[in-house]
This record gives C-alpha cells, sequence and structure tokens, in this order.
C-alpha cells in the first residue's frame, strides 16, 4: 500500500493524521516543531525533513499555517519541490492566497506535479470525528481519484471547479463567521450595558429562528469570558486580511470587511490573538466599560 505523506502536525493536522491512520492508510508525515510528530510514534513513519516525505509519500496533505509556510516547504532549500517526481499530488488543505495558490500550482505543473487545494470547514474536534467539511479544486480527475482520501476526515466535500475557487469560497465563508462573531458581540455588549443580563440575551436568541451553532455553541462562553481556542484569532485576522487582499485584487467593494478587519485589528494589539477569535467580544467589552 503507498504511503500518505503529511506535512503539519498542529492543531488541525495531527487528528487529520490520525483519521488517515484509523481508516487504514500507512502515513509518512513531518512537522518543523517535532515535538508536535510524537504523538504519532509508532503510528506513522516519521521524518527528519519534509523532502523525505516528498521522497515516500503520494499524495501529500499540506496543513500549514498560511501562503508563506506553504511556500518554503515546497520551494525553499531543503524544501520538497527537488524531490517531487512526475505523476505525484499534492493536496493543500492550508488556507491561503487564491492567487498563491494558483502560482504554486503552475510551478508544480512544470514538474508534471498535480495539485489540489482543498480547505477545510470546522476544528479539532471535527478533525477528530472525521467530520470537517472540505471544499476542493483542482483538476477534475486529480481530484476524483484522491476524493477518498479527503474523505477519512471530511464527511462531506464539495468541489468547486479550477484552482482558486475552493480557498475563495473559504475565505468568503470565514468572512462571513467573522462579521457575525463581531455583530454577535456588540448585541451582547449592548444588552449589557442598557441593564439587561446578556445570559438572557443568549437564552433568547437561541430559542429564535436566528439561532447558529455560534450562537450555541460559543455565547455561553463569551458571556463567561472563556474564549479556549478552536480557532485562533490571530488566524482569523490573517484569513481576513487574505480577504481583503483578494477583494483588492478583484476590485470587490466589501465595507463589511474593512470594518471587521479594523475590530480584530483591535483585538490582536489588546494580545488576544492566542485566543479564540470569539474573544472578540472581549476587545468590545472591555473598550465599553
Amino acid at each position: 500500500m503507498k504511503k500518505i505523506g503529511f506535512v503539519g502536525l498542529g492543531n488541525m493536522g495531527l487528528p487529520m493524521a490520525s483519521r488517515l491512520i484509523q481508516s487504514g492508510f500507512q502515513v509518512v508525515a513531518f512537522n518543523r516543531t517535532r515535538s508536535k510528530m510524537e504523538q504519532l510514534k509508532g503510528r506513522a513513519e516519521l521524518t527528519s525533513s519534509a523532502r523525505e516525505v516528498a521522497e515516500k509519500g503520494d499524495p501529500t496533505i499540506l496543513m500549514l499555517t498560511d501562503t508563506a509556510a506553504v511556500e518554503d516547504i515546497l520551494f525553499l532549500a531543503q524544501g520538497m519541490y527537488e524531490r517531487l517526481a512526475s505523476g505525484q499530488t499534492i493536496i493543500n488543505c492550508s488556507t491561503i492566497l487564491p492567487s498563491a495558490s494558483k502560482r504554486i500550482m503552475e510551478r508544480l505543473k512544470r514538474k508534471n506535479v498535480g495539485y489540489i487545494e482543498a480547505p477545510l470547514f470546522g476544528g479539532p474536534l471535527e478533525a477528530k470525528q472525521g467530520e470537517l467539511i472540505a471544499v476542493a479544486a483542482g483538476e477534475r480527475e486529480r481530484y476524483e481519484e484522491n476524493l477518498g482520501i479527503i474523505k477519512s476526515f471530511a464527511s462531506k466535500v464539495f468541489y468547486t471547479g479550477h484552482v482558486s475557487t475552493a480557498l475563495s469560497m473559504k475565505l468568503a465563508l470565514n468572512q462571513l463567521v467573522a462579521v457575525y462573531a463581531q455583530s454577535m458581540s456588540e448585541a451582547l455588549v449592548f444588552t449589557q450595558k442598557l441593564g439587561i443580563d446578556p445570559s438572557l440575551f443568549v437564552q433568547v436568541l437561541n430559542s429564535t429562528g436566528f439561532k447558529t451553532t455560534f450562537s450555541e455553541g460559543k455565547g455561553p462562553n463569551m458571556i463567561k469570558d472563556s474564549f479556549e481556542p478552536t480557532f485562533f484569532l490571530s488566524h482569523m485576522m490573517k484569513d481576513l486580511n487574505l480577504t481583503d487582499q483578494a477583494a483588492h485584487d478583484n476590485s470587490v467593494y466589501m465595507p463589511l470587511l474593512s470594518q471587521t478587519r479594523l475590530s480584530y485589528l483591535a483585538a490582536m494589539n489588546m494580545d488576544l490573538g492566542n485566543k479564540d477569535f470569539s474573544a472578540i467580544a472581549k476587545m468590545l467589552k472591555d473598550l465599553n466599560k
């Protein structure tokens, strides 16, 4: 049986790699912070470099922080590119700039290496349970060949077409979530300032047709200033910046995006980046004391 390469064993990557193993795939893995590989010891082949993953794994899944990390792993000295062989496939699950994804695809194409972008919706718990939602783009035949692998950690997979469309979908939905978090945070601060118990507001909200999984799952914690991260505020800031760049590049006017970015920047400046993105509520609460 061929081995699946996996690079990036963070909060999302580790449970994704574990799901591959549980699904019967052999995995060869690498992470730049070596200590994060220990949990796969005895269950996967652990390597000392991404280049070694390129030699032994096909396809190879990338689950990395940002555009720079993906390009470094692939193309910098000691990166994967020189060791990739014709016919291999890269599945990039990292959230990066759509135009950068196109550039990566074109460069890999020179070596006849296939490329699928497959950003994900959901957190570490969904990854562990195999219930992530994936949106995938790239050559249709290559996508279908690797669909079973993606389905080991994603319960639903949507094909969006050519490279950049899946990442554009991901950024659009993340922007929607960020705006919702800001809007709910403002409502919580508003009710509290006007003498209403914010927990009552959340209870009423979640009894109406306006409730969401966000209001049900994070609303009670936002009231208690409990922001254990499932998706770091700093990562949401990164994605909002990517969305802003893509909007600028394509001349899309998005006034809510601009305002929301400023709010998340303020939260970053208040050292909330390592909290859950719902900590935007704390930023607004502190500014309204």
